[in-house]
């Protein structure tokens, strides 16, 4: 099997240097994409083994950009981590409802990300 793919969506430059850097050190292959939008047109052209996905982005929010994968057969099942600043007990059950497999608050953990990343791959 070859190297998984993951995709990172955040509004945030600074967090997507971070971990596309932080990822591809572990020997993933990594997309990003600045907003919801970009993810989309991004997963048209290939479809990631998880997606690490900020909340609250211009446009179309994260909620909404999981409700849309969701939507389409062939993205239904890609697995969704949250990483967001928001901590809002509420956002967090939702986005769980909505399938996401996990939620990590900001700032970023990168110890974290890193256990979970391999963890979600070794099943």
């Amino acid at each position: 099997m070859g190297k998984k793919e993951i995709l990172i969506i955040d509004d945030s430059n600074t967090n997507l240097v971070l971990l596309e850097s932080l990822l591809r050190k572990n020997g993933y292959i990594v997309h990003s994409a600045l907003n919801a939008k970009e993810g989309i047109k991004t997963m048209q052209h290939s479809v990631p083994d998880l997606i690490y996905l900020d909340l609250v982005m211009p446009e179309v929010d994260g909620l909404k950009f999981i409700q849309m994968i969701r939507e389409r057969d062939e993205w239904k099942d890609v697995p969704v981590v949250i990483i967001s600043a928001v901590s809002d007990k509420k956002v967090i059950r939702q986005s769980i409802e909505m399938g996401v497999i996990d939620y990590i608050t900001k700032p970023i953990d990168i110890e974290k990300i890193i256990s979970l990343t391999n963890g979600i791959f070794e099943n």
